[in-house]
């Protein structure tokens, strides 16, 4: 029976985390504990862990996707076993991120009064910690402009100027 991995919150405030880097690949075999992903949130990098064994069946948000608490991040389970779900699995994963879009929006129009438009490219497409996006997301500024200074190139908080 396959089993949905599914990114849970490490700190109480944590809301969502980039994807790193996939460690493994669809059809790989894994063990309990083995690192299969790295993971970024806007206080730690981290390894995301196999809870059990099994094959790679499914690796659902690309690297670089920023997914909120709750993504369904793989499925493991038999080697010869079907996902029929798939689909609906990333219907559910674009559900959670659509949610987790307007919390935000919610949050930035009580702080600010009125809510800047958030670009496509503060949602996809460049390299960002979750923390620059929010800052980016809350000063109005569009990360495509932005030079980072973290990890390949990696936009952090730092690189997000005070006023836009």
């Amino acid at each position: 029976m396959s089993q949905q991995l599914i990114l849970e919150a490490l700190y109480p405030e944590m809301e969502e985390a980039t994807i790193g880097q996939w460690l493994v690949a669809v059809g790989d075999q894994v063990v309990t504990d083995q690192a299969i992903a790295e993971l970024i949130t806007d206080k730690v990098v981290y390894e995301y862990q196999s809870p059990s064994e099994g094959t790679i069946l499914l690796l659902l948000p690309p690297v670089k996707s920023v997914v909120p608490v709750g993504t369904v991040l793989a499925v493991i389970g038999a080697p010869d076993e079907q996902i029929p779900q798939a689909a609906e699995l990333e219907a559910l994963n674009h559900r959670l991120a659509v949610l987790r879009e307007a919390q935000l929006a919610a949050v930035n129009e009580a702080a600010a009064g009125d809510v800047a438009p958030t670009t496509t490219s503060q949602r996809q497409g460049v390299r960002a910690t979750p923390a620059a996006r929010r800052l980016a997301r809350e000063r109005g500024i569009d990360l495509a402009g932005l030079q980072g200074s973290g990890a390949d190139g990696m936009i952090t908080a730092e690189d997000i100027p005070e006023h836009g």
